[in-house]
């Protein structure tokens, strides 16, 4: 430490205090007063010690202090201070804090009681017994039980009988005299639960442990500040689950952590507000809802092009004459515009009908803001993915269409019987086919020219497909043959209806572009399909069926 004035040495001396300067890491990296008296050490050995090591409880008070604050503030550069007639705890600038130790604090239990009470953590004194001897104002705050109530009860008597069991071997260690750091979570007895961080620092008489001061931190909002951040760095590169489970999960870890009950995301199209993504277990809210934008806080929210918000609209004059705090009555509020394309497309907000307690700090902002780029870049994703998708469904439907009548083609057709095969062998559900052809085609286009027989072709296509049942299909195979597959018909079923077609088409006037109009007629070879056959085999019945329909005339339906 630099030269201190002599006056100074002497003021620390007389005041029986001494200050430690702890770096952000919590390792002491300088001294001043009579350190010795304090804290049975001189300046130079507890230079360089972490904190952690001492085991004045006042220093594991200042630890908790900073570690809890440095949580919350979000300023660089601001600093904060506790003090009490016995103790001292100041942040600085730079992020280190320093520590004032007195003596008056080893001589009276009420003024660490008071001091406790300063601090932002949760502090008991529990003795030999495992029963509460002290508890500061944020532990009655927390549990709910005055410290009249407490004082003398059993440890167990505020949490679940699991909970105690879990913590008895940190508890044994701080009544054997160890220093005990440790993270869980913890089940309270009124239902509650919440993750916390423990240091169990012993007091000792004359050599004896004769008890423990616990100091607690509530880590239950930074685990879910984590577990939010975690999923939001991991759910907009996952790609094992779908666009939906991701935004519902950002907008559940979103609710946990800002205290809210509703989550939404929403397209806004012209003065429209419709409902895309919703998480909530208060309201009825489904994807598509749609609300006039104008009676939404989003319509104000975009108004500010920013993140808007407040949390007790009744009392905000921005609000409370507003058409959606009229008809919902949401208390609290805050939402960001989501852009895609450089274009606003929607919002991303959260709300409650219940009022909060602390308004939004920079923390909470600042994370809607980055909730909503995240979101946006789901969104952003999900559009290239079923922009691809729709592009690659359409490659892939091509590649199983004929290009010129439009209907499946042999590709498609394998693929389709070798299903209805594996149906009908496992669950015996029979089917035939009908392996089609169009009778003296070759004179059509002989006469007519090719450009006729493809106008023949389309229209035989479209003919077929018009006294199909439900569940059949036509499909073109080649030239001028096609292949009717009929589910669930046995061979008189599909007689009939292949009768049907051929009456049909047989009926049927084509007008060519040249102004004529020409009939045709069909042929075909009916198969119906034996449990345990290959298509192929099938294939060939049904063609010698065709075969045999041509030797006797053709314009006939013939078994193979």
């Amino acid at each position: 430490m630099s030269q201190q004035p002599a006056w100074w040495e002497e003021a620390l001396s007389l005041s029986q205090s001494a200050y430690l300067h702890v770096s952000r890491d919590q390792r002491i990296i300088d001294v001043a007063g009579d350190t010795q008296a304090l804290l049975g050490l001189e300046a130079a050995a507890l230079t360089g010690m972490a904190l952690a090591d001492l085991q004045d409880i006042r220093a594991k008070l200042g630890a908790a202090i900073a570690e809890s604050l440095a949580r919350r503030e979000v300023r660089t550069g601001q600093t904060w201070g506790f003090e009490d007639g016995a103790g001292c705890y100041y942040g600085l600038a730079d992020g280190s804090f320093v520590i004032k130790l007195s003596a008056a604090l080893k001589i009276d239990q009420g003024i660490v009681g008071r001091l406790a009470d300063q601090l932002p953590v949760l502090v008991a004194y529990v003795d030999r017994d495992l029963c509460f001897r002290l508890n500061n104002q944020a532990y009655v705050d927390f549990v709910g039980i005055s410290r009249e109530a407490l004082y003398g009860q059993p440890l167990a008597s505020v949490m679940t009988p699991a909970s105690f069991a879990r913590m008895q071997t940190h508890l044994q260690k701080a009544l054997a005299g160890e220093e005990v750091n440790y993270e869980d979570q913890l089940a309270l007895a009124d239902g509650r639960s919440f993750y916390f961080k423990a240091h169990y620092a012993p007091d000792f008489l004359d050599g004896e442990v004769i008890g423990f001061y616990a100091v607690i931190q509530d880590t239950s909002e930074y685990r879910s500040l984590i577990q939010l951040l975690r999923d939001v760095h991991s759910g907009v590169n996952r790609t094992d689950i779908s666009t939906d489970e991701i935004i519902d999960n950002l907008l559940r870890d979103a609710l946990a952590y800002l205290s809210l009950d509703i989550g939404l995301v929403s397209r806004i199209i012209d003065e429209q507000y419709i409902v895309k993504w919703a998480a909530s277990d208060i309201a009825d809210l489904s994807p598509n809802d749609t609300f006039a934008l104008g009676d939404t806080y989003c319509r104000l929210m975009l108004d500010t092009e920013g993140v808007f918000h407040t949390v007790e609209a009744g009392r905000d004059e921005r609000v409370n004459g507003h058409p959606c705090y009229r008809q919902f009555g949401l208390e609290s509020y805050i939402g960001a515009p989501l852009y895609l394309n450089g274009k606003m497309w929607g919002t991303l907000n959260f709300s409650s009908p219940h009022p909060r307690q602390q308004p939004f700090c920079e923390v909470e902002i600042e994370l809607v803001r980055l909730l909503a780029d995240a979101v946006e870049r789901v969104i952003a994703d999900n559009a290239r993915i079923e922009q691809v998708r729709q592009q690659l469904d359409l490659m892939a439907d091509k590649a199983l269409r004929d290009y010129l009548t439009g209907l499946p083609n042999r590709a498609y057709l394998d693929q389709h019987v070798e299903a209805l095969i594996e149906a009908h062998d496992m669950h015996n559900e029979p089917f035939s086919i009908a392996v089609m052809d169009i009778d003296h085609f070759k004179q059509v286009n002989d006469r007519h020219g090719h450009d006729a027989g493809d106008v023949v072709l389309q229209w035989l296509a479209g003919r077929v497909s018009e006294c199909l049942r439900e569940g059949d299909i036509v499909a073109r195979t080649g030239g001028e043959e096609f292949v009717v597959v009929m589910r669930g018909a046995r061979t008189l079923e599909a007689e009939k209806a292949m009768a049907r077609v051929r009456e049909h088409v047989r009926a049927g006037i084509i007008l060519l572009q040249s102004g004529q109009n020409i009939g045709i007629t069909i042929s075909a070879g009916l198969g119906e399909h034996v449990r345990g056959e290959s298509f192929s085999h099938l294939f060939r019945r049904a063609d010698r069926g065709l075969y045999v329909a041509k030797d006797k005339g053709r314009d006939r339906i013939c078994r193979g």
